[in-house]
């Protein structure tokens, strides 16, 4: 038997109302708190929430968090971090905004601009060297998983490349993953994160690096995501919803964390860095046809999951059951959203095209060498064109 390894540091407490354990959670850092929050939140009731929450601390708010976070954005967060002596970072909000906290993490102890530690092909990222503040991940959407993740996924503000800081440093000391948060998003907003929580879910079971500790959280995430995500985009309300696609999205964060991504998102982050496509929506459109594609290769574990959707597929022969599986998402994704999403939709063009092949190589390259078939710029080029 092969070696496997299961690492997590973070301590993630799920569950309705765990916020509110937030002041004991905060306390042993220290009193000067930098809370980076979702620019939705800087008007909202759960910033006072948050304020009331801390008696007797000095609270700092940074919202200038955008749905992929700009470095500008990071490196400016960052010194005011730094300047504000903050001893702990509390990050609230979607992926976006615990990815633009690691970051200001990073940048703020250890100097730099958030672009230098980005990993990119040919290119060897700043080293971090100092300690990192501790972070505390508070997610408000059932998404990325990023309270749960190694990674910060953030866009050049200049050239509008996406990349990621991966770094074990990146891990939250604690996760909060409170449902009740989540209660408010709109159906558009919980069907695309739900879609990137599926995703990750989903590829880190169909990928090479797969292991018995991954696909343990994957398909587990796989079977919460199919029970719950309708309910819960047609009534947000419904606490049980709510709940699963928290363990959902929690899920997904530690299986990638082990396994990582594929093909889908490699596109997916290229398309989002390109076009500033919505990254739950960027996944949405290009997984059925990536799957269409990638047959029959992965053919055996594509079947399982089809099963997992429609147990019906069981008299079916496995490479039937494979090959029902993209027109079941396809439908699904248009069903939860609301609308059939292609990349037009997103703003890309033919021209476009090369541009997010280029950045899928050089950038989220990895992702597309551990997906079941590794396509060549050509197949790429031409897999895009069909998602247009």
């Amino acid at each position: 038997m092969a070696v496997h390894t299961f690492y997590c540091p973070s301590w993630i407490d799920v569950g309705k109302g765990v916020l509110n354990t937030l002041p004991d959670i905060v306390k042993p850092y220290g009193k000067n708190v930098f809370v980076v929050m979702d620019a939705f939140f800087a008007n909202h009731p759960l910033k006072d929430r948050i304020t009331g929450l801390l008696p007797g601390c000095e609270v700092k708010f940074y919202t200038k968090v955008t749905p992929n976070p700009r470095t500008n954005d990071i490196d400016e967060g960052a010194g005011i971090c730094r300047d504000f002596g903050a001893e702990v970072i509390v990050a609230i909000g979607g992926g976006s905004a615990i990815d633009t906290a690691k970051a200001i993490n990073i940048v703020a102890t250890n100097g730099g601009g958030a672009w230098d530690y980005a990993r990119r092909a040919g290119e060897t990222p700043r080293e971090i060297v100092k300690p990192l503040l501790p972070l505390i991940a508070v997610p408000t959407t059932s998404g990325t998983g990023s309270e749960a993740t190694r990674y910060s996924v953030i866009t050049d503000h200049i050239t509008h490349a996406k990349s990621t800081i991966k770094t074990d440093l990146n891990f939250p000391v604690r996760s909060l993953v409170d449902p009740e948060l989540t209660v408010s998003m709109p159906r558009k907003t919980t069907a695309l994160t739900g879609i990137d929580a599926f995703a990750h879910c989903f590829e880190s079971y169909i990928g090479t690096k797969a292991n018995p500790f991954s696909e343990m959280f994957s398909l587990q995430g796989i079977k919460l995501f199919i029970h719950s995500i309708e309910r819960a985009c047609e009534n947000g309300n419904d606490m049980e919803a709510r709940e699963e696609m928290a363990m959902c999205s929690t899920l997904g964060g530690l299986s990638i964390t082990h396994s990582a991504t594929t093909l889908p998102h490699g596109i997916g982050q290229a398309l989002s860095g390109v076009t500033d496509a919505p990254h739950g929506g960027s996944i949405a459109v290009c997984m059925p046809e990536v799957i269409r594609w990638t047959l029959p290769y992965g053919q055996k574990k594509f079947a399982e999951v089809a099963r997992m959707f429609d147990p019906s597929l069981a008299s079916k022969s496995e490479e039937e059951q494979a090959y029902a599986l993209p027109d079941i998402l396809d439908n699904l994704f248009t069903k939860i959203a609301g609308e059939k999403m292609t990349m037009a939709k997103y703003g890309m063009t033919e021209e476009k095209i090369p541009a997010v092949v280029d950045m899928a190589f050089h950038n989220y390259k990895g992702d597309l060498s551990r997906h079941p078939r590794v396509p060549t710029e050509e197949e790429l080029t031409e897999l895009i064109r069909k998602c247009l």
